[in-house]
């Protein structure tokens, strides 16, 4: 996994005992059969190990691109005491490929080895502890600069590694045939902790341009576990900051690992204690996450639908909002809403977050394994609950029980498909949810999935904040352009019927709207049969539809031909029976007559050849839709047309209910108007009535709106018991 470690070492054993270059480089590169440098660069008795992918060196012309030779030669010739190489050890990550880690390498050298003589080798193995993949590079170099003498023509070995010529009385620098004399001067950098920091923290940049450039989202810290904790705090990250709250592990060496199997065995143990930690953080903080979203999409949610519920009002349409300050508080109202419409497309939800933290670390095609895989789960959860929904709508349209058992068959018959196809993936599946659950690869995918989350959470909080702001201002603006005077509580008799009167005429519009709605909603609904018919031409890709046009214009020219015929007939009749007198008049009609019926005659033949190609068209294509494949795809295509209509379906048969409703509220209104008005003539015009608020009937009367305490009144007039004992006057 992307981890950082960054370490720098010199040619002495902790003991103080000097290491040899040449033996070191020996290990590392595996030059001769040597000890180090057969290690690193896997030759002589270490040639059998596959574990060295890639090595590299800039050296001077004398070493022959050996860098066995060059460090023997720093071995021979630096003086005592003095270091004679140092090695910068390298993690890379995992997650790249050996070109992309060769990337970081060469980046890193170029800034910071780029004036000395060098040799690396990427190895590639199991790690000791964690049994993954450790790519890692091995950079032995030189102190000594190749300074601009050596640029112009390499000193010898001998003279390479001598003392570097320091400036004599008078002089500023060392003339330049000195310095050729003398050796190359030693970068005094290497000495300096401070560039060490920077040189760490420009290794942790490196990496992390090139982990985002290849599509990775997870980041290396090369800071302290402290010091990322109180970032982690002052930001706000409480998972972030309680992870990194834990001991720095111990660095072990392979020696250390092999020898020491104990140590070894308590890393791994502490590494263990330190993921379930991390993942019961993670799940604590998804759920809290998942909370916080569901509050703040209700809340969105509620904005919007208050927002369109006053710019569809009637009182809003009516509304003079030239005047400036209405004006500005409606531009703030509907720029709200575009700002909330347009930062709903950059949220990233829990689940989301997660799986595409998850496809990071799978191979393209277990990627594309995988998400194919979520899809068809979604399809075959979508399928289940059109199927359900199917079975409701059944029972409301019982002439069509055939159509709906083929429907629902052809459903079933895909979810038994999906059942059989995910059991065939199972091992698949079940391989990429081990490779997924592996200790450092949850680790990764769950710091992955929540930085995903926490870059959200800025647009969670302006979403929140936008919504509480657009949920004021609609409150205020309705206030101003609807601002209602005290609830009026009693009513003389003329004002119970003119009142009467008005709801009925506002009932009755109302009723007239919705039976048009309702009416449209009509011609928007699909039937089983018809949504057959339409499978059909989506399956043959349209040519139901253009044979329904070929038949329409064929009908149509059919119809032209049958009018013309009807009228050659009458003429024909006319001529016959006509005494003609003027034999060039005779012979000028028999002329057209003859004309029109060799032209008609051609037309018939015409619509006899369509008619027998749409005819043989026609069964062709419901041929192609006879054979059990086809009829499988043209159910399914049924049933999803049937689902993308189920909403007009549900909009219709609550546009049916409302209409009813409407009508019988309108009818008694109207029953109750009329009948107040027919007794009008009998009121005291202005004796005012008012309804009882008794102690028991209190909470239940002081809700009442002015339309009910009127019909309340209205009853009490009428003669209705329960109203007569509610109404004083």
């Amino acid at each position: 996994m992307a981890s950082y470690h960054l370490r720098v070492k010199n040619d002495t054993q902790p003991s103080g005992k000097k290491v040899s270059a040449k033996s070191h480089v020996d290990y590392i590169f595996r030059e001769d059969g040597k000890a180090h440098a057969d290690y690193i660069n896997r030759e002589g008795a270490q040639k059998d190990r596959t574990d060295c992918v890639f090595k590299g060196s800039q050296l001077p012309k004398w070493a022959k691109g050996s860098a066995q030779k060059f460090f023997s030669a720093a071995t021979r010739y630096e003086d005592k005491g003095n270091r004679r190489y140092k090695e910068i050890e390298l993690s890379l990550p995992n997650e790249l490929t050996l070109e992309q880690n060769r990337e970081i390498v060469g980046r890193f050298i170029k800034n910071h080895l780029a004036n000395h003589y060098y040799a690396y080798a990427i190895h590639e193995k199991a790690g000791e502890l964690s049994g993954e993949r450790h790519p890692h590079v091995h950079i032995m170099f030189s102190e000594r600069l190749i300074d601009d003498v050596e640029r112009i023509k390499e000193r010898p070995a001998c003279k390479y590694f001598r003392r570097a010529a320091r400036p004599l009385k008078g002089e500023q620098v060392a003339s330049f045939e000195r310095r050729r004399e003398h050796g190359a001067p030693k970068a005094p950098k290497w000495h300096d902790k401070k560039y060490l920091c920077e040189m760490r923290a420009d290794y942790a940049r490196i990496q992390n341009e090139v982990l985002s450039a290849n599509g990775y989202s997870i980041r290396v810290d090369h800071r302290t576990l402290k010091a990322q904790e109180q970032e982690a705090e002052r930001n706000g990250d409480f998972f972030l900051s309680k992870v990194c709250k834990r001991t720095p592990e111990e660095y072990i060496g392979i020696v250390s690992a092999h020898k020491e199997e104990g140590l070894a065995a308590g890393v791994r143990s502490y590494r263990e204690r330190v993921q379930s930690k991390q993942t019961v953080l993670f799940q604590a903080d998804v759920k809290q996450k998942l909370e916080q979203e569901f509050e703040i999409k209700e809340m969105i949610r509620r904005a919007e639908l208050e927002t369109f519920v006053l710019l569809k009002s009637e009182g809003y349409k009516k509304a003079n909002l030239e005047s400036e300050p209405l004006r500005n508080l409606n531009e703030v109202i509907l720029s709200g809403l575009a700002r909330i419409n347009r930062r709903k497309k950059d949220l990233v939800s829990v689940s989301n977050a997660i799986e595409r933290a998850q496809s990071e670390y799978l191979t393209e095609s277990e990627r594309k394994l995988f998400l194919d895989y979520k899809s068809r789960v979604g399809e075959r959860h979508n399928l289940v609950m059109l199927l359900e929904e199917l079975q409701a709508l059944n029972e409301s349209k019982p002439n069509q029980q055939q159509v709906f058992r083929e429907i629902e068959s052809g459903i079933q018959r895909k979810i038994i498909e999906l059942d059989d196809l995910f059991f065939q993936l199972r091992p698949e599946l079940r391989a990429i949810e081990e490779k997924l659950q592996s200790s450092y690869r949850r680790k990764n995918v769950e710091l992955v999935a929540h930085g995903k989350l926490q870059a959200t959470l800025v647009i969670w909080r302006e979403l929140r904040k936008t919504s509480e702001e657009l949920l004021r201002n609609v409150a205020v603006l309705r206030g101003q352009i609807g601002v209602r005077e005290v609830p009026k509580t009693t009513f003389t008799a003329k004002e119970i019927r003119d009142n009467l009167y008005r709801q009925y005429r506002s009932l009755k519009a109302e009723y007239e709207r919705a039976t048009e709605n309702r009416n449209r909603l009509r011609f928007k609904i699909i039937s089983p049969k018809r949504a057959m018919v339409i499978a059909k031409n989506v399956f043959v890709q349209g040519a139901f539809k253009k044979l329904r046009v070929e038949q329409y214009a064929y009908k149509k020219a059919k119809s032209k031909y049958e009018r013309e015929m009807l009228e050659n007939r009458n003429r024909e009749m006319f001529f016959n029976n006509t005494n003609w007198t003027n034999i060039g008049e005779k012979v000028q009609e028999q002329y057209y007559l003859t004309k029109e019926k060799i032209r008609l005659e051609t037309t018939r033949q015409k619509l006899a050849q369509t008619q027998s190609y749409l005819d043989s068209e026609s069964v062709r294509l419901e041929t192609l839709c006879q054979t059990e494949e086809a009829q499988e795809k043209i159910v399914l295509i049924a049933a999803g047309v049937l689902r993308k209509n189920l909403k007009v379906a549900h909009e219709y048969e609550e546009s049916k209910k409302r209409v009813s409703d409407l009508w019988q509220k309108t009818q008694e209104t109207k029953k109750r108007f009329q009948t107040l008005d027919n007794g009008y003539s009998r009121l005291k015009k202005n004796r005012e009535y008012r309804v009882i608020r008794s102690a028991s009937d209190s909470a239940k009367t002081s809700t009442l709106q002015e339309d009910e305490l009127v019909k309340i009144i209205a009853d009490a007039l009428l003669g209705e018991k329960y109203a007569v004992a509610l109404v004083a006057r």
